[in-house]
């Protein structure tokens, strides 16, 4: 469902570069990307010619076994089989972070996906937490930015307006905020908060990516193996509740961009809304998120 990366040492539009913070105000229009290539061409992730978006078309267009209808009440605790994400992957060796308050909720593993709707029914508003530690190897300090996509039936983002992050922190149609940046990862729980009206988005969105990016990576050397305790938790932002709870702590791998996790619309029905734990670390930081999805 997304175009893959190139083979090591290639360019395919995808170089690593050294990442720079966009300019302050609203991102600008997409542009300058090749024409998306026909559908129809094999999968994996990212397949190889998929149209115009990363996991091809959204959840309701798939065929039956991509995502799979949202499973039954009571059933959400035993771990997904393997598919287009990978397997599970082991606990790592700094253990899982602590819960926060309002309980743990549900522990998903890779690729595990989830109704919200069914676990919450009063459910209008999400609280998405990302967390990490900061690191302890002896290196420039890391600083981690989380990022939201808002795509549409292609996978791809309306406009570049629909790219959320510190510098473009409400959504058109206000229904998502970024609450702001943390530049250490001090602390315990989350250090970069997402507030989503569900009832607000906008209807011809479908799809809410959230991801982390490491800010100057390739500059400082840094990736995902040196990021402990990383996470993302979805709760009910009006009662506090946590609903689920994805642990990313070995996930990201030599990596310098990570998607956590994924909103989305149920195909059965656009105004219930589901959570995938996706899990997928990735080259070209937050450029190589922005050609994906169809900004810069």
């Amino acid at each position: 469902m997304y175009n893959p990366p190139p083979p090591s040492g290639s360019q395919g539009g995808y170089p690593p570069q050294q990442q720079q913070r966009p300019p302050t105000g609203a991102p600008q229009q997409p542009g300058g990307y090749p024409t998306p290539p026909p559908p129809g061409a094999p999968g994996g992730y990212p397949p190889q010619q998929q149209p115009a978006g990363q996991y091809g078309a959204p959840p309701q267009q798939q065929p039956a076994g991509q995502y799979g209808a949202p499973q039954p009440a009571g059933q959400y605790g035993a771990p997904q089989p393997a598919g287009q994400y990978g397997a599970p992957q082991p606990a790592g060796q700094y253990g899982a972070p602590p819960p926060p308050p309002g309980g743990a909720g549900i522990s998903l593993v890779k690729n595990q996906q989830i109704s919200l709707t069914k676990e919450d029914p009063t459910l209008r508003k999400l609280t998405i937490g990302l967390g990490w530690d900061v690191n302890t190897t002896p290196t420039a300090p890391f600083d981690l930015d989380a990022v939201v996509f808002m795509l549409n039936a292609q996978g791809r983002v309306r406009t570049s307006q629909d790219f959320i992050f510190y510098n473009n922190k409400v959504s058109r149609d206000n229904s998502v905020s970024h609450q702001g940046d943390n530049l250490t990862g001090q602390g315990e729980g989350d250090d970069e908060v997402v507030l989503v009206n569900l009832q607000a988005v906008s209807p011809d969105v479908t799809r809410l990516v959230f991801a982390v990016t490491i800010h100057l990576a390739d500059e400082r050397r840094q990736n995902f193996t040196m990021v402990p305790r990383a996470f993302i938790r979805v709760a009910n932002q009006e009662t506090g509740r946590n609903i689920c709870r994805y642990d990313l702590s070995q996930e990201g791998g030599p990596n310098t961009a990570l998607i956590a996790g994924e909103v989305y619309r149920d195909p059965s029905n656009p105004n219930n809304w589901s959570f995938v734990a996706v899990g997928k670390g990735m080259q070209g930081a937050l450029p190589g998120l922005l050609q994906i999805f169809g900004c810069q």
